[in-house]
């Protein structure tokens, strides 16, 4: 949903995106509908009387490398930005990664890195615009990487018959990726030649995202090293979990229930593909040779720390947000402009860029 945003001049900008509206609403029933679905398809005391007696040490141990992931990421989104003036540091960064994939998490379509954009214009000193660049950036890197990965691994584990449900994983993750590439380029080969006949504000918008979607030449390899901590991270997260349960998983088998999953995850009509990411989890235990009884109470616990845990820290940070310095559009007027001009002498544009009009109704 979009509505119009008043100005300080009182004059109409752009269309802003809105996170909270019947979309939101609808995507978060269809989810709710999926989850209770499959909970009325289970035996819950068998679930139970599982997750009382795993590990809860592996368990632990899998969390903290899960979440370990987001003061990392932060690290490398701020890499990826240091081209341009930045006023917040390697923690703040973090937070703001934590905060609007927390965002993500109950809004559909990725709409919360849109967000995350928003909060790098209000709380680090970044146009909002080269802030999307550089969030487009991170996402073409993962994207490739959780493609590739889940492709290799699904080859090692099934060479004879890839199952279909993976396939079309693999699909989806395969648009995905070329579709973030394809925003890549267009800005990319537009950055050399912007046509005439663009509006001056969609023009600025091009340049200001052009700014953010390459890095310093300096900064590639501390960003690919990043990158790889990452994933390592997040496949620890999942061979933990399972060792957990008893179940040791081989590094193709590990990989593969690491990416595919998370392939899943970019289904646009639920929040982060909740709903969708339980099946397929569920689907890929199963094809790894997992038996039912396990491969259940693993899912759950999976969700529970991944996605629901999530939430609730993210809420209790939206509750404490002033004490720890976060800023949202509810601290911040409109009248305030955070936004910096960009270093590009190309780029010629007031202060208060056009992405830096634009409010999302999310707090």
């Amino acid at each position: 949903m979009v509505e119009p945003v008043k100005t300080v001049s009182g004059q109409s900008a752009r269309k802003a995106p809105r996170l909270w509206g019947w979309h939101t609403g609808l995507s978060i029933a269809i989810a709710l509908a999926i989850l209770v679905g499959l909970a009325t398809m289970i035996d819950l005391k068998e679930v139970w009387r599982q997750v009382a007696g795993l590990n809860r040490g592996f368990v632990l141990l899998g969390a903290l490398a899960h979440y370990a992931t987001y003061p990392v990421r932060g690290c490398r989104w701020r890499r990826c930005l240091l081209h341009l003036p930045l006023k917040a540091g390697k923690a703040k960064f973090g937070l703001l990664v934590f905060f609007y994939n927390f965002v993500d998490n109950v809004v559909p379509a990725k709409l919360g890195d849109v967000y995350g954009a928003h909060l790098a214009g209000i709380n680090c000193g970044v146009s909002r615009s080269a802030a999307m660049g550089s969030i487009v950036f991170i996402r073409v890197i993962d994207s490739w990487i959780v493609l590739l990965l889940a492709g290799l691994a699904s080859l090692v584990l099934f060479s004879a018959k890839l199952p279909r449900p993976i396939i079309w994983s693999l699909l989806g993750g395969g648009v995905i990726a070329l579709a973030a590439n394809s925003i890549l380029l267009a800005c990319f080969l537009l950055r050399k030649s912007l046509p005439g006949w663009l509006p001056q504000r969609v023009q600025q918008i091009i340049h200001g995202f052009h700014t953010g979607m390459w890095p310093g030449s300096s900064e590639i390899l501390p960003i690919a090293g990043l990158t790889a901590v990452i994933w390592t991270l997040e496949t620890l997260w999942i061979f933990f979990l399972a060792l957990a349960f008893g179940v040791k998983l081989s590094l193709a088998e590990t990989v593969f229930l690491t990416m595919i999953p998370l392939l899943a995850s970019a289904f646009p009509f639920t929040p982060s593909g909740a709903g969708v990411v339980e099946v397929t989890l569920f689907s890929c235990l199963r094809a790894a040779g997992v038996p039912a009884s396990i491969a259940v109470p693993l899912t759950a616990v999976n969700r529970v720390i991944d996605y629901w845990l999530h939430i609730g820290l993210g809420l209790i940070l939206w509750a404490v947000r002033r004490g720890i310095g976060l800023r949202t559009w509810r601290e911040v007027p409109l009248e305030e402009g955070s936004a910096v001009p960009s270093p590009d002498p190309a780029v010629t544009r007031p202060v208060r860029g056009p992405l830096d009009k634009e409010v999302i109704h999310a707090g």
